[in-house]
């Protein structure tokens, strides 16, 4: 049995040029996205990703949460989309939506939740605090290089200034 790591790699800043993206999404709020998210992201590689056409980039799949303005953690809904990137927005199922992501630069922070144990977001939020970063924009991704399930490991990333 291997042991957890309570603390991560060092965060980096990485900069990246704007992309397309095809998905789905859904709403929740923070206490229903243990169930919510990973049953939308399952749906989503299951059955709707192998209607994606114009797909670059494969086996890399999204999954991103988009905050509204004055977004309250404790009390207010947020978007969780689960896609893939796309070269154009040619041929795009019915079902799904949409999103052209700017480029920005980004806090990064590699996390496999089968070797570390604590929360991505909140290590990465007090990274950048420590590092006098501000978090852009109410949005950011996660990147699976696949997505093979809810213990994927993945890239956190957090557009920052």
């Amino acid at each position: 049995m291997s042991e957890q790591l309570t603390t991560a790699v060092e965060p980096k800043v990485v900069r990246k040029a704007n992309f397309k993206v095809v998905g789905v999404s859904c709403q929740t709020v923070m206490e229903e996205r243990e169930v919510k998210i990973p049953r939308l992201m399952e749906q989503f590689h299951t059955t709707k990703l192998p209607t994606v056409r114009n797909r670059i980039n494969a086996p890399c799949s999204i999954g991103m949460f988009v905050d509204p303005p004055n977004w309250n953690e404790m009390t207010d809904a947020f978007y969780w989309i689960a896609a893939v990137e796309v070269d154009s927005f040619e041929k795009i199922p019915t079902d799904m939506i949409t999103k052209t992501i700017p480029a920005h630069t980004y806090a990064m922070l590699e996390y496999d939740p089968s070797v570390h144990d604590f929360n991505p977001y909140h290590y990465l939020h007090q990274w950048m605090k420590e590092n006098e970063y501000q978090q852009l924009d109410g949005f950011g991704f996660e990147e699976y290089h696949p997505y093979t399930g809810s213990e994927t490991s993945y890239r956190l990333f957090l557009p920052i200034k």
